[in-house]
C-alpha cells in the first residue's frame, strides 16, 4: 500500500453520503495504486462514547462493489494497548481489497421482509436473525424492509393486540443498527399509490390495500 495515497473519509455524514465517499475513493486508488485497504478506527467502539456503524455496514457494502470493481476481500484486526489499563483492544478494523483479473460470480437478488405491528415484540430480533443469518454467504443488491401499517386491528388470524409504540420502537432500532438499507413504511393513505400497485401487478383498478373481508391487496 502506498501511504501517500491515504484519503482520511470522515464517518460523521448521512450513510449514504458516506457510500458514496467511499466508492468515489475505491474507484480512485484501484486506478491508480491497486490493492487498497479501507481502516476502520476502533471498531468495537473501546473508545468512543457513542457506538459507530457495525463492521457489517462497511462489509456490505463493499462486498456489492466487488462486482463493479473485480476485487476480492479479506480482513485484518489490528491489535493496540490501551495506556491507561494496558490491555489489548483492537484498535483498527482492516478491509483489505485485492484486484481480480476477472469479476466474481456473486449473487444479484434483493432481500425485502414484510412486517405488520403485530410483530412488535419479535421484529427486531427476526430481522437480526434473517440478515445475521443470510448475509454472510450472500451479496444482496439491497435489503428491505416493508412495514405495512395500513391495518393496525381485525387482522385475519390474529394472534395479539398491537403496540404501536413499541412498533415504531423497535423499527427505529433496526434503522439504528444498519439492520437493511430501506425501511418502507405504507400507511394506506396514498390512494394513488395504492392504485398504481393493484394496476400494475394486480390488473385491478381500485386504490385499497384490503378487501372487505380483511385479505390484504397490496402493501
Amino acid at each position: 500500500l502506498n501511504a501517500s495515497a491515504a484519503h482520511t473519509i470522515s464517518s460523521n455524514v448521512d450513510d449514504k453520503i458516506l457510500i458514496n465517499d467511499i466508492e468515489h475513493v475505491v474507484e480512485k486508488l484501484k486506478l491508480n495504486h491497486g490493492r487498497i485497504a479501507l481502516v476502520v478506527e476502533d471498531p468495537h467502539c473501546y473508545r468512543k462514547i457513542k457506538a459507530g456503524r457495525p463492521l457489517r455496514f462497511f462489509k456490505r457494502h463493499l462486498s456489492r462493489l466487488q462486482v463493479q470493481y473485480s476485487f476480492k476481500m479479506e480482513q485484518e484486526e489490528i491489535v493496540a494497548i490501551d495506556e491507561q489499563s494496558f490491555q489489548e483492544y483492537v484498535a483498527y478494523h482492516a478491509f483489505l481489497l485485492i484486484p481480480l483479473g476477472r469479476i466474481p460470480s456473486l449473487p444479484g437478488c434483493f432481500l425485502m421482509i414484510k412486517s405488520c405491528p403485530m410483530e412488535y415484540e419479535t421484529i427486531l430480533s427476526d430481522v437480526r436473525r434473517i440478515v445475521h443469518s443470510l448475509e454472510p454467504t450472500t451479496t444482496f443488491k439491497s435489503i428491505l424492509l416493508v412495514a405495512d401499517t395500513s391495518k393496525q386491528d381485525g387482522f385475519l388470524r390474529q394472534y395479539t393486540s398491537v403496540d404501536m409504540h413499541a412498533y415504531t420502537t423497535a423499527l427505529d432500532k433496526i434503522i439504528e443498527e444498519r439492520l437493511v438499507d430501506k425501511l418502507v413504511i405504507v400507511d394506506g393513505k396514498d390512494s394513488a399509490q395504492l392504485f398504481q400497485v393493484n394496476n400494475r401487478w394486480l390488473g385491478k383498478s381500485f386504490a385499497s390495500s384490503h378487501s372487505i373481508t380483511g385479505q390484504q391487496y397490496a402493501s
